[in-house]
């Protein structure tokens, strides 16, 4: 393997995207199937909830970048349909960086696979769905195995769904997985879901492993180091935070009464999205940014420290 290609990409104005199970689904069928139209070698893709990792082989620039305004294109459109919104989701520009030889190409494996990590999301990299690394050996990591003449007739029906649009070369969008999660328990919900990802899966496990001496080692590898990739334009708080906030906020906003389901805190209006993110702010005491990220409102630091009436604020464009 001579190169490969370490692709950044952060959200407009660095809010949280990834809010629901489908946010995250929409976009990796979109990925996996124009990765495979493009006819991209993947390496690696890390979904955080407002930056994504991705390590394609090859040196090929201008095809990456074709492939990447194709799939930011395609999933803002998908996205913005279901939350009412407009505009853009992911920046357009995004950073990239190609990696020559073997060393180079372990190095930022190591780092793409290690990002749920240094956000405090799990403590081994093979034990979080949205690197997709718990698949390399496994079709239900995450979930019991479907055994079919079991299956009770709606997850049968999922499962008919997923392999029809499969078949067919389309993603999965939000109104496609609202029929396919229709009438599963909580169970099911986890089946179809691993299901999805190994359907879809278009990840070069083969490859990736080729770099090592073994899988055993790669992961032994994964879990004990560190990895910065300096070329990439992150900042701190892309490389190294506790996400683990972002779970925190999704129960508080979800037991508040405010919405019927997460992704509907971006209907509200400002004036509502503010007074929760105050009261978020009070019971977690999580950083500033990190609110104002996930509940997309500016908040003005100094009025919010002084402890006076609710801070001015400005929505993310």
């Amino acid at each position: 393997m001579k190169s490969a290609i370490h692709i950044f990409q952060r959200s407009v104005g660095g809010v949280v995207i990834f809010y629901t199970l489908q946010d995250y689904l929409v976009y990796y069928t979109i990925f996996s199937v124009y990765a495979q139209k493009h006819g991209l070698q993947v390496l690696g893709l890390a979904i955080m909830y407002n930056h994504l990792h991705i390590l394609i082989v090859g040196g090929d620039r201008k095809k990456v970048r074709r492939f990447m305004t194709v799939v930011t294109s395609v999933f803002a459109r998908q996205y913005n349909e279901d939350s009412g919104l407009s505009g853009e989701v992911f920046q357009h520009s995004f950073g990239s960086s190609v990696k020559y030889g073997e060393k180079e190409i372990r190095t930022t494996a190591g780092y793409l696979y290690n990002n749920h990590t240094n956000n405090r999301l799990c403590t081994e990299t093979q034990n979080i769905r949205w690197n997709f690394l718990a698949f390399a050996h496994s079709e239900h990591p995450f979930s019991a195995p479907i055994i079919l003449r079991k299956a009770r007739i709606c997850l049968r029906r999922a499962i008919k769904n997923v392999n029809a649009a499969h078949s067919r070369g389309d993603y999965l969008n939000y109104a496609s997985l609202k029929r396919i999660f229709k009438g599963l328990n909580k169970e099911e919900k986890e089946q179809i879901v691993d299901y999805i990802i190994g359907k879809y899966n278009i990840i070069d496990y083969k490859a990736l492993e080729s770099l090592y001496s073994s899988y055993e080692e790669m992961i032994y590898s994964f879990n004990a180091n560190t990895h910065h990739d300096y070329k990439i334009p992150e900042g701190e708080d892309d490389r190294k935070s506790d996400d683990r906030f972002y779970q925190s906020f999704s129960k508080i906003v979800l037991s508040s009464g405010k919405v019927s389901s997460l992704k509907g805190l971006l209907l509200l209006s400002e004036d509502s999205r503010l007074r929760l993110a105050l009261k978020v702010q009070m019971q977690t005491g999580a950083p500033l940014k990190q609110i104002c990220a996930f509940f997309r409102v500016r908040i003005e630091y100094e009025k919010l420290a002084r402890g006076g009436q609710p801070p001015d604020s400005q929505p993310f464009h």
